[in-house]
């Protein structure tokens, strides 16, 4: 068995590691896309998502990056409402949004649940119940469609905080 070792050396690599940590190039303006398409996805979502009482749509909520700390991987947008996931549809569930809407599966589900919906609406509670256990209810995946829907105003975002990277980068890059 042959084996041989290579070393390679990028000369100012480190340096450039060192200039990205201190500097915090990257910290402001991802944090700043993070929260700017975690609220565009949210009021995108509010759109989409059925309205009764209103619920629903004022749980749709996210999570805002944090000022400080390491560099942010992720925002999370959810509906905090506990009819939410009846309404989305399963989260585990792959789903596409060039399917078209599905139901859920039938399901009896507690009578209790149903009565304001069913009185707003003019209908017997049990009749609902039994439907739900025959047809399921629809889904409308609101937070995908206001993912979906929301694209072009993230691109705009993303290409933001580029441009401000870049602009950093280069700003340091000329005292150093």
């Amino acid at each position: 068995m042959a084996s041989v070792n290579f070393k390679y050396e990028i000369k100012g690599a480190e340096n450039l590691k060192k200039r990205l940590r201190a500097e915090n190039l990257l910290m402001t303006p991802l944090r700043n896309f993070m929260n700017g398409s975690g609220k565009i996805i949210k009021e995108k979502s509010r759109e989409h998502a059925p309205v009764d009482t209103g619920a629903l749509r004022r749980s749709i909520k996210y999570t805002r990056v944090k000022d400080k700390g390491r560099i942010p991987k992720s925002t999370k947008i959810f509906a905090s409402a506990k009819h939410a996931s009846f309404v989305h549809g399963n989260p585990n569930k792959k789903f596409r949004m060039s399917e078209p809407f599905n139901r859920t599966r039938p399901h009896f589900p507690p009578v209790k649940a149903l009565t304001g919906w069913s009185k707003r609406h003019g209908m017997n509670p049990y009749l609902v119940a039994n439907s739900i256990a025959q047809k399921g209810t629809p889904i409308v995946p609101f937070l995908k469609m206001g993912f979906r829907d929301s694209a072009p105003e993230r691109k705009v975002l993303l290409s933001v905080a580029g441009k401000q990277i870049e602009r950093q980068f280069n700003k340091k890059r000329k005292r150093v």
